[in-house]
C-alpha cells in the first residue's frame, strides 16, 4: 500500500535523525562524565597534597572552557529539535509543550545548567519516538476547506494522519509542511477512509484499501 511505504520512510527518517542525535548525546554525556572525573581528582589532590592554588585555578579554567564547548554542542542540539519541533503532529506539540518550553530561545541566556538542558532533550525524544511507535485517534475542530468541523484524525505516527468529520462526507489527509502540519480534504477519498476508522475501531474487518497519499 502506498501510503504504508510513506509513513514507512517517514518513520525512517525520523529513526536516523534520532540516532544522530542519541549519538551526539551519548558523545556529550561522555565527555562530562571525564570532566567530572577529572575535576574530582583535583579536588582530591588538592586536600591530600596541598597543591598549589594556581594549578587549581587553571583546573578550573580547563573546566569552564570544556563545559562551555559542551553548553555550544547543546545548543546545536536545541535548535535541531526546534526545527524538528515544527513537523510533529499536533497533539505531540501538546505532549511535548513542557519540555520544548524549557529549550532556550535563540539568543537568550537559559537559567538551566547544561546537564538539565541536555536532560530536557533526552525527555523530549523519547516523548517522540513512544508516539512515532504508535497509532492514535483524536477529535477536534478542524479548519477545512468548507470550513470548521468537527474531526476524527486517525495519526500514524510522525508520518501522516488521515481525518474525516462525523457525517463521513468530508475526509482528507495530514502530513508534515515546512512549517507546520497540513490538511488536505480529498472528498474522492472519503469512503475509503471511511473504511480506514471502521477497521481501526474494529467495526469492519481488515481488508486492502487504496488511499491518498500526498509527496511532499
Amino acid at each position: 500500500m502506498a501510503v504504508e511505504k510513506l509513513i514507512s520512510q517517514e518513520r525512517s527518517d525520523w529513526g536516523a535523525e534520532r540516532e544522530i542525535i542519541a549519538d551526539m548525546i551519548a558523545l556529550l554525556k561522555q565527555e562530562k562524565q571525564t570532566l567530572t572525573e577529572r575535576i574530582d581528582l583535583a579536588k582530591a589532590a588538592f586536600s591530600e597534597a596541598d597543591v598549589k592554588r594556581s594549578a587549581l585555578v587553571a583546573e578550573r579554567e580547563e573546566y569552564i572552557e570544556a563545559m562551555t564547548f559542551l553548553g555550544a554542542q547543546v545548543a546545536k542540539l536545541e535548535i535541531r529539535i526546534s526545527e524538528l519541533h515544527k513537523k510533529f503532529p499536533p497533539p505531540l506539540q501538546e505532549e511535548v509543550s513542557v519540555s520544548y518550553n524549557r529549550i532556550p530561545k535563540p539568543g537568550v541566556d537559559s537559567r538551566l545548567s547544561v546537564s538539565q538542558r541536555l536532560q530536557t532533550i533526552v525527555v523530549l525524544l523519547s516523548q517522540a519516538d513512544k508516539f512515532n511507535g504508535g497509532v492514535q485517534v483524536v477529535s477536534k475542530i478542524q479548519d477545512l476547506a468548507s470550513g470548521p468541523a468537527e474531526v476524527d484524525i486517525l495519526y500514524f505516527g510522525l508520518g501522516g494522519a488521515f481525518f474525516r468529520d462525523k457525517t463521513g462526507q468530508y475526509a482528507g489527509v495530514g502530513y508534515p509542511g515546512t512549517e507546520e502540519w497540513e490538511w488536505k480534504e480529498t472528498p474522492e477519498s472519503s469512503a475509503a477512509i471511511g473504511d480506514l476508522f471502521d477497521i481501526y475501531q474494529g467495526t469492519a474487518e481488515a481488508e486492502f484499501i487504496r488511499l491518498p497519499v500526498v509527496i511532499k
